[in-house]
């Protein structure tokens, strides 16, 4: 709870008991309890709300913190090179020549299914006679 909803929260308080047990009561005292309540319920969910945006604001800001992740990547190419005994650190960065393409294997498909179907046709045929 920061300083600012912890004043505002003293003041409804003290203002809550000036009006409960001060000496001019316009109202039952079973009225004011109930106003005050109520009044006592909205602050206090305004507060939970203020407290709710400020972890939030603070959860997203530990997460956009650039300078940790940059820190956590240097530990853990530290931690890559002394396990493989520098050896990742001779490997080329990147790989930029493009894979081969390779033929699509359908075409060739076609071709054994055209030999599949016509040495299927001769044993019917051989079958029939």
């Amino acid at each position: 709870m920061t300083s600012a909803n912890l004043a505002r929260l003293a003041n409804v308080i003290v203002v809550m008991k000036m009006g409960l047990f001060g000496k001019t009561q316009d109202k039952p005292p079973k009225d004011l309890v109930n106003e005050w309540s109520l009044k006592i319920r909205k602050e206090m969910r305004v507060i939970d709300r203020q407290i709710r945006e400020e972890m939030l604001e603070d959860t997203f800001e530990s997460m956009e913190d650039d300078e940790m992740e940059e820190a956590a990547e240097a530990e853990v190419d530290r931690i890559l090179f002394e396990i493989t005994a520098g050896a990742l650190g001779k490997a080329p960065s990147k790989v930029t020549d493009a894979l081969p393409e390779m033929e699509p294997p359908a075409a060739a498909s076609e071709d054994e299914s055209e030999e599949d179907i016509e040495e299927m046709q001769s044993r019917l045929a051989a079958l029939r006679s």
